[in-house]
């Protein structure tokens, strides 16, 4: 099936929001694979993947921090792929996991990777100015 781009967004019933977020994909015959998500509206999505995929198979999207959302895959162009999905979901929620700002409760950093006590730095040494030079090493 070769359509335009054009065509595709002409045929859309909701506007697509861009985004570029790693998700999951649930598949009949693959299991649970890596997708990127590319963009998303209330009742769809691009990605792209690895995998072949068929018009017509049924999936399950597992976007982060959002619930499953159940679909099928309704066009395929190379590995670019559109998702229409069963039920709306907000596409303002979809975004990519932020990065903790604080560390994880109870998480504790190995010993060998623990700053030691000492600020010393072994090998470096410093000048101090002697009485007999002006230059002596310590």
């Amino acid at each position: 099936m070769s359509v335009s781009d054009s065509d595709f967004a002409s045929n859309r019933q909701y506007d697509r929001q861009r985004r570029l977020l790693k998700a999951r994909m649930r598949h009949a015959d693959y299991g649970e694979i890596d997708i990127l998500v590319r963009d998303v509206s209330e009742m769809g999505l691009g990605g792209r993947c690895d995998l072949d995929l068929a018009v017509g198979e049924s999936v399950v999207i597992l976007l982060p921090d959002c619930r499953p959302a159940p679909g099928k895959i309704a066009w395929r162009k190379g590995q670019s792929f559109g998702v229409q999905l069963e039920a709306q979901i907000n596409p303002e929620a979809v975004r990519s996991r932020a990065p903790a700002d604080r560390p994880a409760d109870g998480y504790q950093v190995p010993e060998a990777f623990r700053p030691s006590g000492e600020t010393k730095r072994p090998g470096f040494r410093t000048r101090v100015q002697g009485p007999d030079t002006n230059n002596k090493w310590r």
